[in-house]
């Protein structure tokens, strides 16, 4: 498998959480709590609008004085706009992408230009799975160059 050409980040992305620009805080970081993901993305009538990373909830609640106002609404404290990357690119593509903008994770979207998320994919995960497909490629040669 050539890591610019098959594997594709719809392989080894993973399931996204969500919430609604309209949930309080208190909702975002439950959220964030039972998805284990470190971000949750914000949708409007079910395109994402924004990203809340824990590190954003930390923020509002030291901010406010280490309370949680229920008023806060995840479209008051989220960063916007997300930067996405079709499901079809492959991983070197999502890999420059996060270089170029200095970003720790990706929304997955269907196809370029749609706002429909349908996966999360963060530097972790992509540089395992990028070790993981070179490892594959050099066993391949190492095996094709004993086999000539």
């Amino acid at each position: 498998m050539s890591l610019t050409t098959k594997s594709l980040i719809e392989v080894v992305m993973v399931p996204p959480a969500m919430v609604d620009e309209n949930d309080s805080i208190a909702i975002v970081a439950k959220v964030l709590l039972q998805s284990n993901k470190g971000c949750v993305f914000v949708t409007s009538v079910g395109e994402v609008v924004g990203i809340i990373t824990e590190r954003d909830v930390l923020r509002v609640i030291l901010k406010d004085g280490g309370m949680l106002s229920p008023d806060i609404e995840a479209k008051d404290f989220m960063i916007k706009p997300v930067t996405t990357i079709s499901k079809t690119a492959s991983l070197a593509e999502a890999d420059d992408l996060m270089h170029q903008m200095n970003l720790n994770r990706l929304a997955v979207v269907e196809k370029e230009d749609s706002l429909i998320v349908v996966g999360l994919i963060d530097t972790e995960l992509l540089q395992v799975s990028i070790k993981t497909e070179l490892i594959k490629t050099l066993k391949k040669r190492q095996k094709y160059s004993q086999d000539k």
